[in-house]
This record gives structure tokens, sequence and C-alpha cells, in this order.
């Protein structure tokens, strides 16, 4: 179904997948068409304008044991 390339548009991909997929269920096609339009607006652009502006996500490969990470303390 949607590929997630380094171009973005993965949910462009899930929208085209339920407009053109001929062996789709029509729950299926309902579900990617529902999610490639919402996803189209809202969720690509914003993933397209943190690509451009070199916006990336903390790692995820930190130390369990070390308690000055963020994610280790408990509040």
């Amino acid at each position: 179904m949607g590929q997630n390339n380094d171009d973005g548009g993965y949910c462009f991909d899930i929208l085209k997948a339920g407009l053109t997929d001929s062996d789709m269920s029509g729950w299926g096609r309902f579900w990617s068409i529902s999610v490639g339009l919402i996803g189209t607006v809202t969720v690509d652009p914003v993933l397209w304008a943190t690509k451009k502006l070199g916006i990336k996500g903390e790692s995820q490969d930190y130390d369990p044991s070390d308690p000055t990470h963020p994610f280790n303390q408990n509040y």
C-alpha cells in the first residue's frame, strides 16, 4: 500500500492506493481514502516542513539505567 519514501507523502500514497487499487475491499477502500485525505491535508505537510527545517526527533537509543535522562525520571 503506502511507501514511506524520502520525499514524504506517505498519507498521499495511502489515498492513491485507496483510489486506484482494484483488489481492495469496500471497507479497506473507505479506510484508505478517509485516512489518506485527512493525512494528506494534516500529516504530510508537517512531515515535509520538519524535514525541510532539519528538525529531527529524539533518538530512542538511550541507556535505561541512566538516571539523568528525561525518559528515565519518575515524577
